[in-house]
């Protein structure tokens, strides 16, 4: 049953990726009323999805990589853990959902989809391009999607609401608190999982 879930989210997120990121940019330029940021923020989602294709199907091999080749790996390494399939499903849906939620209140409470994008610029953009080459260098699945599109896309989208003052100095406040406190329940998480492995 977890194999044919996997599946399928990661198909579908393949599979609506470049159909989604097609249909926003459509919209930005038909649509008076769809404003930047709220174009960013949907764009962020499609953006997420591809990142995700290059993570679990082309290449693929991420859980693999992680728990084999990174600072995250047991000594010895095990085939599941401390990531695995399931857990690979709970924190890439997240991403979707907490996309989507910035996506949906971008033009009214801004802060919840630039605390999204702060997360994805520290953790995606240090951990493929910085973390993930202490114990083996080069090429990690994600790492392109993450240099070339991710990491670029998260520093323009930043500048933007910083030079047009979309967000408040409360809002970017609670933006950080946002991204912060994705991390730390992530980590916390991954720590959990070690640990349980560890003790069976």
């Amino acid at each position: 049953m977890n194999e044919n879930i996997n599946f399928i989210w990661q198909r579908i997120g393949a599979f609506l990726g470049p159909v989604l990121l097609t249909i926003f940019i459509c919209l930005k330029f038909t649509d008076p009323g769809f404003t930047w940021i709220a174009f960013l923020y949907w764009a962020h989602l499609a953006l997420i999805m591809i990142h995700e294709t290059e993570e679990y199907i082309f290449p693929g091999g991420f859980v693999k990589f992680a728990n084999f080749d990174t600072i995250l790996s047991k000594d010895p390494p095990e085939e599941n853990s401390p990531l695995t399939p399931g857990y690979g499903f709970f924190v890439n849906m997240s991403f979707w959902i907490m996309a989507i939620i910035g996506a949906l209140t971008a033009n009214i409470l801004p802060w919840i989809g630039m605390g999204i994008i702060i997360f994805q610029l520290l953790i995606n953009g240090i951990q493929h391009t910085v973390i993930f080459q202490v114990k083996k260098m080069g090429y990690n699945p994600g790492f392109l999607t993450t240099w070339l599109v991710l990491n670029p896309f998260c520093v323009l989208t930043i500048f933007y609401a910083w030079k047009f003052n979309i967000l408040t100095s409360m809002d970017w406040v609670l933006a950080f608190i946002v991204g912060g406190a994705y991390i730390l329940i992530l980590m916390l998480n991954t720590t959990r999982l070690r640990r349980e492995k560890s003790s069976s």
